[in-house]
């Protein structure tokens, strides 16, 4: 695959929105199970903070919105993992109307206003009116193993004879970062210690740099094999 067409494959699969995942669950099998577990547990560690500001009424003020996601049960014992939007949070209390289609059960759809408890909640995804995410480590790591590679961005900068590279997370970002959380601090470290290894090369071979001029670039990471290259 060529470089150009790499990054535009990259970029197409960072662009797609969080919520595709939704239509993804009902398909589930052990393989996904066991991926996402550790997901969920993360999602299940960051959600009372996420709570506390619901309560507060931060989202509101923002202009961002809240929505989990929860098991929901037919009284057959058919189980789907659906999308929730909070309206409504009373101690470990919730309510919420589905917004994904269903696919699996019968005795839910669509629209449909459901109460449930904190220990329910397996994820949670605060949106704005642009579609930027906060959260959603469980559909993230979903898409990026669909996709198999995702692209970890980097803010670069030549400075006094040596490159430096800082991790573009959504919050520094010009653009949408769908990797937030679900690639370990580790990996990032190692990618940048990668990328300043390459960009010492060109630099050797005559490439020329602006001294203190800010430049963007981007190391690949294999979500399925862990192999990880500039």
């Amino acid at each position: 695959m060529s470089r150009l067409v790499r990054v535009i494959f990259v970029l197409a699969v960072l662009c797609v929105c969080g919520h595709a995942a939704e239509d993804q669950f009902f398909r589930m099998n052990a393989d996904i199970e066991k991926l996402i577990a550790p997901y969920i547990e993360k999602a299940r560690a960051t959600f009372p903070a996420v709570k506390k500001k619901y309560i507060a009424g931060d989202y509101v003020r923002e202009k961002r919105v809240l929505d989990v996601q929860i098991n929901l049960v037919d009284k057959d014992g058919t189980k789907e993992m659906v999308f929730v939007f909070v309206t409504q949070c009373l101690g470990n209390r919730f309510q919420g109307i589905v917004t994904n289609e269903i696919e699996l059960l019968k005795e839910y759809k669509k629209g449909d206003t459901v109460s449930f408890t904190q220990d329910q909640v397996k994820n949670w995804v605060v949106v704005d009116s642009q579609g930027n995410e906060e959260g959603n480590y469980v559909g993230k790591a979903i898409e990026a193993f669909d996709s198999g590679i995702v692209g970890v961005f980097f803010e670069g900068v030549f400075r006094k004879g040596k490159f430096e590279f800082k991790y573009q997370d959504a919050k520094s970002a010009k653009y949408q970062n769908s990797i937030d959380g679900i690639v370990s601090q580790e990996t990032i470290a190692e990618l940048a210690k990668q990328l300043k290894a390459l960009f010492e090369k060109k630099r050797r071979e005559g490439q020329k740099f602006e001294e203190g001029k800010p430049f963007f670039t981007y190391g690949i990471y294999d979500f399925r094999t862990g192999e990880i290259k500039p």
